[in-house]
């Protein structure tokens, strides 16, 4: 039987920035089956639903080859009414959406995937919303997972982290299910990249926000952009064709900013093996350190991350501050990696590791969310752990995920570690300089013209009226042009 991949993202046209070239690496010459799942029908302009749920169906069905039967549309709102997001929605009363529904719904042909499953939509409510989605998980079980990070833009967030949360549900209900798991940023370094696409020679991506994350540079997978991905002659670019296709998003107008001679993953472990453990603390509640998430965050919707309850922590009058761990048949232990939540230079936490047969290992754990991982050589026959709190000051979020790992890392299946990004692999733009400048001028251009006369879906964004109408009567693109040309002489009249 092949293998399965599922690409996991909220919105219609994420699966081009999250998927990009690997998807298509595996969907199309890594002999797997292609599953995507998309948690929003992108309707923050109601009458745009049904045309993104079409667009992106189009693109995944004819350039990445994936059956129509393996794409999945939650059907959740893109924004909501009443300032909540979705993830963050208590109790039984569904939540309003930006394009005024209260439960899950598709098009004909596309529809949702609980009315599929069950005859029936599903409330706007969190826990439908995490039901329908553990429930793709399952029934699919794919062997590697291409999940969006946790974005600026909260419906990334929310996909993110609640793929994160059902999959430590189902880590622990599935003994045997060991996917790998490669989670990808849309924003940074991506739909946020830089315009370097015409340099020569070309650029890797950067990422500008890896400090406010768990993340270091160490832990990137770069995986190389297929040829046709990255080929500079843009009628023949497979994804800049594909973004051509979203004519709602008019994406194809940061392809200088997408395109990237690589793409950045981040791997997470699935390998832990306390998730076939039996785990007891003196005080807390220690099943915060398998949830699978590094971190929680207490409201999407903000800029800046903010935390909530999302880890293990003592109580202030606990004098054992301990974790028992016991597994119920020998392991084998090589590594462990923790993650911890604080403030760097301020607070402390040193904890102590002892193992049944006899080793222990001590260490200072910094707590800026980021992995310290510690080798404690190889542990053969481990019945019995313990982890102590040796020292402990602030630490406000605790121990936000522990993972007691085999001694050797995982290798990646073989077509992707054949994917990964090599210096040594050179540059595949060949084309000289000259040419590039051209291009990027041509591009320039290009885009220069779609800003004065947009097409319609962007003006029916811009005009509500018009959202009913095939045609765009021609005095709303005079009446546009004229606000343009408003809006030029307002900011040349701030420069002076």
């Amino acid at each position: 039987m092949k293998r399965k991949v599922l690409l996991a993202v909220p919105h219609q046209d994420d699966e081009l920035f999250v998927g990009g070239g690997l998807f298509k690496t595996l969907a199309q010459q890594g002999g797997y089956e292609a599953y995507v799942v998309f948690t929003t029908n992108g309707d923050f302009f109601a009458h745009e639903a049904k045309v993104r749920m079409e667009e992106s169906f189009y693109v995944l069905t004819r350039f990445y080859g994936v059956r129509d039967s393996h794409i999945f549309f939650l059907g959740y709102g893109d924004g909501w009414r009443d300032g909540v997001h979705l993830y963050h929605q208590e109790g039984e009363e569904p939540l309003v959406s930006q394009a005024g529904r209260t439960e899950t719904y598709g098009t004909k042909g596309h529809e949702d995937y609980r009315w599929l499953k069950s005859g029936r939509h599903s409330p706007y409510c969190r826990a439908d919303f995490k039901r329908d989605l553990k429930d793709v998980l399952s029934e699919v079980s794919a062997d590697v997972l291409l999940v969006v990070d946790f974005d600026s833009h909260p419906d990334h967030r929310a996909a993110s982290l609640l793929v994160e949360e059902c999959l430590g549900e189902l880590l622990l209900e599935r003994p045997s299910y060991r996917p790998l798991v490669l989670k990808r940023f849309a924003y940074d370094g991506v739909w946020k990249g830089e315009a370097d696409f015409f340099e020569v020679p070309g650029k890797a991506t950067i990422l500008k926000e890896l400090s406010l994350f768990p993340y270091t540079e160490s832990d990137m997978l770069r995986f190389a952009m297929p040829d046709d991905c990255v080929t500079p002659r843009f009628f023949i670019n497979f994804l800049y064709r594909a973004f051509r296709c979203y004519k709602t998003q008019e994406i194809w107008q940061k392809a200088d900013e997408i395109i990237n001679i690589d793409e950045v993953y981040f791997k997470r472990d699935t390998d832990n093996l306390l998730y076939e453990a039996k785990l007891s603390a003196s005080s807390g509640n220690p099943e915060y350190l398998r949830d699978f998430k590094l971190f929680d965050c207490a409201d999407v919707t903000r800029r800046e991350l903010v935390c909530k309850e999302c880890g293990w922590k003592p109580d202030e009058a606990d004098e054992k501050r301990r974790v028992q761990i016991h597994f119920e048949r020998p392991v084998t232990v090589g590594r462990i990696a923790v993650y911890a939540r604080g403030t760097c230079g301020k607070d402390r936490l040193r904890a102590g590791f002892y193992f049944d047969t006899g080793a222990s290992l001590c260490a200072e754990i910094r707590p800026d969310g980021k992995k310290n991982l510690f080798a404690v050589g190889t542990q053969r026959d481990v019945r019995d752990m313990e982890l102590l709190i040796e020292e402990w000051e602030g630490v406000s979020w605790g121990i936000t995920e522990l993972e007691i790992l085999p001694p050797e890392e995982r290798d990646l299946p073989e077509e992707l570690e054949r994917a990964l990004f090599r210096e040594e692999s050179g540059d595949p733009q060949t084309a000289d300089e000259a040419l590039m400048k051209i291009r990027k001028a041509i591009h320039g251009v290009k885009k220069k013209l779609s800003r004065w006369m947009p097409n319609r879906h962007a003006l029916r964004q811009l005009y509500p009226e018009l959202a009913g109408r095939e045609r765009v009567p021609v005095r709303y693109r005079m009446k546009y042009i004229a606000r343009r040309i408003r809006q030029t002489g307002k900011a040349s009249d701030a420069s002076d």
